[in-house]
């Protein structure tokens, strides 16, 4: 009887352990990397893809006579906060931002589909061209080793 009750005071303790660890962790897990618009320049990284929307004249609303427009997506590998600081009104908090829609000037059919780290400035959905929330103006772009 001793020894169950030694196993059973060890194993309250060791639950109460773990449980105080779990919650330890979560402020941690739940914290995202906070981001600001241009001028402030970001590295970002994850993967390149290729998506087609609906554009012109009707963005969607009449699909067969919409046109479509491909952009480069970049999916992050983590989720950011990207904080408005005042300095354009078409900046707007987004938060839990997965994925940003990628502003070159030259072609990165090669990367489609490939891990990269891009750098650049971040700028706010401001047209019906702009598919996603947040986009990168893009200063250079490479493959993630």
């Amino acid at each position: 009887m001793k020894g169950l009750k030694m196993i059973e005071a060890f194993a309250k303790k060791l639950s109460l352990i773990l449980a105080l660890a779990c919650v330890a962790a979560l402020p941690a897990a739940g914290q995202r990397r906070a981001l600001h618009y241009e001028p402030e320049k970001v590295t970002l990284t994850g993967r390149v893809v290729y998506r087609t929307f609906y554009g012109p004249p009707n963005y969607r609303e009449t699909p067969k006579i919409d046109r479509r427009e491909t952009q480069n997506i970049l999916l992050l590998d983590s989720a950011v906060d990207v904080v408005a600081t005042g300095n354009d009104p078409t900046d707007q908090t987004e938060r839990g931002v997965k994925s940003i829609t990628l502003v070159l000037d030259h072609s990165i059919r090669h990367l489609i589909g490939k891990r990269v780290i891009a750098e650049g400035t971040l700028f706010h959905a401001h047209t019906g061209h702009h598919h996603t929330h947040v986009l990168m103006s893009v200063s250079s772009i490479k493959r993630a080793r």
